[in-house]
C-alpha cells in the first residue's frame, strides 16, 4: 500500500513540525496573557446609588407692590380739591328788625366767598355759604345754632350779627367748642368767664365808650361847644335792651370818673321808628349834658340827630356814638337832611371806603361796584363782612397746616386762631385773641365832614389803644 508507507517515512519531520507549532502556540499564549488577552474576569455589577431626593422649597408668589396711596392726613400743600367747607352765618333776614342791618352783608358774603373760591378756595377746597334767618330773635338764634350743630357735628365756627345772639349763644359755644365771630359786642358774653369762644369784629361797647371819654378829656378845649365850661357831662341815650346798655358798664363808668368826666344815668328809647326820643334828650339837657353819646344804629342815630336839631340842642352839645352809629345807612335815612349830621363824632375801629390806599378796601370796592349795588349799601356791614370772610380763611388754612384736614375740629380751629394772635381782614379790620383778648382794643375817632361837596367820615384821631373795661372774670 502506497499511503502507509509515506506516513512512516515522514514521521520524523512531522514531530519536528509539531514541536515548532506547540512552541509557537505556547509563546502566543504567553504573549496574550501578558497583554491581558487571556481569559477575562467580569467586573462586578455596578452598585446602584439611589437618587438623592431634594425637598422642594415652596417659593411664595411674588406680590405686586401696593398702589401708592395719598397721605392719610392731608395738609394744604397736599391739596384739598374735591372737599368742601361751609361758612355758617345766621342773622335777621326777615321780621321787624331786618331792615336795621339790611341786606348789604348778604351781598358781601356771597361776593367774598365767590372771590375766595376763584382764588383757589381753602387749599383747593370749595367754600359754600349757609345763611339762616333768625329775625334777630334770641330763641331763634339758639334753635338755629342747635340745628346747625346737629347737621354738622364737627362745626368749627359761626358768624352772628346781634347782641341777643352773642349773649344767648355764649354758654353753648363754650360747651361745644365753636367760635362765634360776633358783631354784637357785649362785654360779659366775651369775657365772663375768661377764655370764651365769642370773638368780636370790633371793640366791646364799654371799651368804645371809655375810648370816646378819653378822647373828650384829652381834647376838650378843641372840641367843646361854644359856651361850655371845663366840666364834661356825658348823657348816653341807647336802645332798650342789652345793646343800648352796653356802653355804660361799671368798668367804663369807673374809667370816666377816673379822668374827671361825669356820666349821667342811661336814657333809653324803644327800637322803633316811631319811638319817643324827645323826652330822654330833654331829660339829659335838663341835667346839664354837654355831650350826647348814641348807643344805637340805623334809624336810631338818625332819630337822635333829627330831634337834637329840632330842639336846637345840636350846637350846645358834642355828639358822638358807637361804631355802628356812624354809618352810611344813618345818612341815607336822613336823606336830604343828611347834612344835619355834620360835626358828629364816632368811634371807628376799622378802615373805610375812602381809605383806597389799602388793597383790601380796593378789593371790596371792586366787588361792590361789580355787583351794581346801590350807594345805600355802601356801608360798614358790606365792608367788614367782605373782609371777615378772608380772615376766616386765613385761620382755617393755618389750622389745616397745624393738624391736617382730617383732624380739624373746633379746638384745632381756635388753637390756630390763638397761635396767630391777630388776624387781618384784608387790612379793613383786625381780630385779636392774644393773651385772653376776645375783641380789638384800638380805634380811630372820625367825624362827619363835608369834603368836596360830599359827606365823609374823616379821621380826627388815628388808631389808639382803648381803655381796658373788661369785666371781672366771675
Amino acid at each position: 500500500m502506497e499511503i502507509a508507507a509515506v506516513h512512516f517515512q515522514g514521521g520524523e519531520k512531522m514531530r519536528k513540525k509539531s514541536y515548532v507549532l506547540l512552541s509557537l502556540f505556547v509563546l502566543a499564549s504567553l504573549v496574550l496573557t501578558a497583554c491581558g488577552g487571556g481569559a477575562t474576569t467580569e467586573a462586578p455589577a455596578p452598585t446602584k446609588v439611589p437618587p438623592t431626593e431634594v425637598p422642594l422649597t415652596e417659593v411664595p408668589p411674588t406680590e405686586a407692590p401696593p398702589p401708592t396711596e395719598g397721605p392719610t392726613v392731608r395738609y394744604c400743600e397736599d391739596g384739598l380739591e374735591g372737599e368742601t367747607f361751609t361758612f355758617y352765618s345766621q342773622a335777621g333776614l326777615t321780621g321787624p328788625l331786618s331792615t336795621i342791618l339790611g341786606t348789604a352783608f348778604v351781598n358781601a358774603l356771597n361776593d367774598s366767598i365767590r372771590d375766595l373760591n376763584e382764588a383757589g378756595g381753602i387749599c383747593g377746597a370749595e367754600v359754600v355759604l349757609k345763611l339762616t334767618d333768625t329775625q334777630y330773635d334770641a330763641e331763634q338764634e339758639i334753635a338755629t345754632y342747635q340745628q346747625t350743630k346737629g347737621e354738622d357735628p364737627n362745626l368749627m365756627s359761626i358768624v352772628t350779627y346781634g347782641s341777643g345772639a352773642t349773649i344767648a349763644l355764649a354758654p353753648l359755644l363754650r360747651e361745644d367748642h365753636v367760635v362765634n365771630f360776633a358783631a354784637g359786642l357785649n362785654a360779659e358774653a366775651f369775657y365772663v368767664p375768661r377764655d370764651g369762644w365769642t370773638v368780636g369784629v370790633a371793640p366791646i361797647y364799654s371799651d368804645q365808650f371809655a375810648g370816646f371819654v378819653q378822647f373828650l378829656s384829652e381834647n376838650w378845649a378843641d372840641v367843646k361847644p361854644e359856651g361850655a365850661g371845663d366840666e364834661i357831662v356825658v348823657g348816653v341815650i341807647g336802645w332798650e335792651g342789652p345793646f343800648g346798655a352796653g356802653a355804660t358798664t361799671a368798668e367804663s363808668l369807673a374809667y370816666a370818673e377816673s379822668v374827671g368826666v361825669q356820666v349821667l344815668d342811661l336814657e333809653t328809647y324803644a327800637i322803633s321808628a316811631e319811638a319817643d326820643v324827645v323826652t330822654p334828650l330833654q331829660s339829659l339837657a335838663l341835667q346839664g349834658a354837654n355831650v350826647i353819646y348814641i348807643q344805637s344804629l340805623g334809624f336810631g342815630p338818625a332819630q337822635v340827630i333829627g330831634v337834637l336839631r329840632v330842639l336846637e340842642m345840636w350846637d350846645k352839645v358834642v355828639v358822638g356814638g358807637c361804631n355802628w352809629a356812624m354809618n352810611t345807612d344813618v345818612l341815607m335815612i336822613l336823606g336830604e337832611s343828611a347834612p344835619a349830621a355834620i360835626g358828629m363824632y364816632g368811634v371807628f375801629p376799622y378802615n373805610w371806603w375812602n381809605d383806597t390806599e389799602i388793597p383790601g378796601v380796593q378789593q371790596a370796592l371792586s366787588a361792590f361796584e361789580a355787583g351794581g349795588y346801590p350807594d345805600s349799601d355802601k356801608g360798614v356791614s358790606y365792608l367788614t363782612s367782605y373782609g371777615g370772610t378772608f380772615a376766616w380763611a386765613t385761620i382755617l388754612k393755618h389750622a389745616i397746616d397745624m393738624v391736617g384736614f382730617e383732624n380739624l375740629d373746633g379746638d384745632a380751629f381756635f388753637d390756630a386762631f390763638k397761635e396767630l394772635g391777630t388776624v387781618s381782614a384784608l387790612g379793613i379790620f383786625e381780630y385779636d385773641v392774644r393773651d385772653g383778648t376776645r375783641a380789638p382794643r384800638s380805634s380811630q375817632i372820625r367825624q362827619v365832614q363835608l369834603v368836596d361837596g360830599a359827606l365823609e367820615f374823616v379821621i380826627v384821631q388815628d388808631f389808639f389803644e382803648l381803655p381796658d373795661t373788661r369785666p371781672p372774670a366771675e
